[in-house]
């Protein structure tokens, strides 16, 4: 079970307050988001436009840290308590060592290496972490499997038309769409020694059924890691 963005029950998504509100509920695993600001620091976000999830405006790529860094995030889903944006590196320092994190990498257009380049930078953080590195972007995960060396790379997919993918990047792990797992997909990652982790599956059946069915992970909301 991998606690997707966090435990957003008290924090907003991609907040320090929602890891340690999983890594306390018993998760072994995180998924976030990161992406770059104009000064190529690594943030945690889904999203590029700030007026989404803060009360400030404009695009994270486009703004400085010192710009994001005065942004409250949660607002607009109603959050209290004065929550940030933060940094991928005051991350790492604050989960525990023993809580695998899931990094997926956000990107502005098919060649935006600005994220992995970031992360690849800081990849000595995570010497002694559990680690998978997934985007939607095969090229971004052809060059974090060349800068980076240890890390696991999960391509995600929400389409079996991509599929092909696979034969050209040669991932770790397939992410899919947890509703368009069968057994084609089941098979190919069989026959290619991938490991599947299922996005974003919240109800307990389809849980009970992914594990049932050799998928190794599931990415969800709910706010227990075990059913």
């Amino acid at each position: 079970m991998v606690s997707h963005r966090g435990i957003t029950v008290d924090a907003p998504e991609n907040t320090i307050e929602a890891f340690l509100d999983a890594a306390n509920r018993g998760f072994r695993w995180i998924e976030l988001d990161v992406l770059t600001t104009k000064d190529r620091a690594l943030i945690c976000s889904h999203n590029f436009d700030l007026e989404r999830e803060t009360d400030s405006y404009g695009y994270i790529h486009h703004k400085k840290l010192k710009d994001i860094k005065t942004a409250f995030t949660g607002l607009n889903k109603g959050y209290r308590g004065g929550f940030r944006i933060p940094l991928l590196i005051d991350v790492v320092g604050r989960v525990p060592i023993d809580v695998g994190l899931n990094i997926e990498i956000k990107y502005s257009s098919l060649f935006d290496f600005t994220g992995a380049r970031a992360l690849c930078r800081l990849k000595k953080l995570f010497k002694n972490r559990k680690i998978i590195v997934s985007s939607f972007n095969p090229v971004i995960l052809l060059y974090i499997k060349l800068f980076f060396g240890h890390a696991q790379i999960g391509f995600l997919i929400d389409s079996k038309k991509y599929l092909w993918v696979t034969n050209w990047i040669h991932p770790t792990f397939l992410h899919p769409r947890g509703d368009i797992i069968d057994s084609e997909i089941l098979t190919l990652c069989k026959e290619r020694n991938m490991g599947i982790l299922a996005w974003t599956v919240n109800n307990r059946c389809a849980i009970k059924w992914c594990f049932n069915n050799n998928v190794i992970g599931v990415i969800t909301d709910r706010e227990r890691s075990v059913l």
